[in-house]
């Protein structure tokens, strides 16, 4: 479990500057070729076991032996290492539907029991408007035990969503979302509140065969 989010549905992580590193030739063809594998080939295997065992050892990701990811789910991210020193976790019982985009450039950490609904954005990367070399900089995303984004949504870098929280479709959450609140919009607003106990259940269904 992750600690609960602020109350404060007006804050967002501090921004951190991209790591620059270029690296020599050798290596930048390597880390090109891991990245094409790991979205245009890994991701299209229809295999819950192989996609997680890749993105574990090829990608650095801690991912629970009874989470998932579904086919077609796009990472990004830079090298295992950087994914490891910044953490790309996914909890227990936890369930990326098709089609996502999940940033693990900077800090990305899934609970247990969250429900990803297909073609949800989640960034923890953006470029600074007003700097003058429109550098990247990184924000980590929490999301916290028995989250549920509806489809299409987008989540912004330096966002936490708290414990049983839930996003409407389509929605664009820019700052946190106290736990057990109900938000949707551009941008995401709180339209109501879910019962704490709707909020203890544990998606233990098997995983479908071929997908």
């Amino acid at each position: 479990m992750i600690a609960t989010a602020q109350s404060n549905a007006g804050t967002r992580a501090h921004a951190e500057p991209e790591p620059v590193d270029a690296g020599d030739p050798a290596t930048l063809f390597v880390l090109r070729v891991i990245h094409f594998v790991t979205n245009y080939v890994v991701s299209h295997l229809p295999s819950f076991g192989l996609r997680r065992m890749w993105y574990r050892h090829a990608v650095g990701a801690t991912i629970a032996p009874d989470a998932g990811i579904h086919l077609g789910c796009y990472v990004w991210s830079y090298t295992s290492r950087q994914v490891k020193r910044t953490g790309f976790r996914i909890g227990a019982h936890s369930r990326v539907n098709r089609g996502c985009c999940l940033d693990a450039r900077g800090r990305l950490d899934i609970g247990q029991n969250v429900s990803i609904s297909p073609e949800v954005t989640i960034l923890t990367a953006s470029h600074a408007v007003n700097a003058p070399d429109f550098r990247v900089e990184l924000s980590p995303v929490v999301i916290e035990d028995n989250v549920w984004i509806g489809t299409r949504a987008t989540i912004l870098p330096g966002v936490t969503l708290g414990r049983g929280s839930v996003v409407a479709a389509g929605s664009v959450v820019t700052r946190d979302v106290p736990a057990l609140s109900i938000v949707a919009g551009v941008p995401a607003r709180e339209v109501g509140t879910r019962d704490a106990g709707a909020a203890e259940y544990v998606l233990d269904t098997p995983f479908p065969l071929f997908e």
